[in-house]
């Protein structure tokens, strides 16, 4: 399984998750945010703290999500 290298919260609830191959991804958080288990993200200051081990990615002890679960994310975005 490719390695998160690093994780960069953008503007308007979008995360660049940088992998460790050079690949690159962007989730769009915003229509999470009404959601149970995304819901906390919709504070700006709690959606800069995301941060990554290299196995997930992770916002203070509440809220994450794995390499895996990332490209999950991704791909239901392409499906839009």
């Amino acid at each position: 399984m490719v390695q998160i290298k690093n994780v960069m919260p953008k503007e308007n609830y979008l995360l660049e998750v940088q992998l460790e191959n050079g690949s690159r991804v962007i989730l769009d958080f915003s229509s999470r945010l009404h959601t149970v288990r995304f819901g906390m993200l919709a504070d700006k200051d709690f959606f800069q703290r995301a941060v990554t081990d290299g196995d997930v990615v992770r916002w203070d002890n509440s809220i994450e999500i794995s390499a895996s679960e990332v490209f999950q994310l991704a791909q239901k975005e392409r499906l839009k």
